[in-house]
């Protein structure tokens, strides 16, 4: 099953992505790290974990919701 991946930026490392999604309670599988060699890693998050842009969504506001 192929799921829509969101990009949320780049990190000095994969434990520093790590941090950010705990610290924003993301799931560890809605997790996607792409290798940037020597520049760290860019992380992408599940679409459906993000939420959309509507407001029904209950989950709105997770886009600018981060810290």
């Amino acid at each position: 099953m192929a799921y829509e991946h969101d990009e949320i930026g780049d990190f000095a490392s994969e434990r520093d992505a790590q941090d950010w999604a705990e610290r924003n309670n993301i799931d560890p599988t809605d997790l996607h790290f792409r290798d940037r060699g020597k520049r760290g890693v860019t992380l992408s998050v599940r679409r459906s974990a993000l939420g959309d842009s509507s407001n029904a969504d209950l989950s709105f506001g997770r886009r600018t919701g981060f810290f």
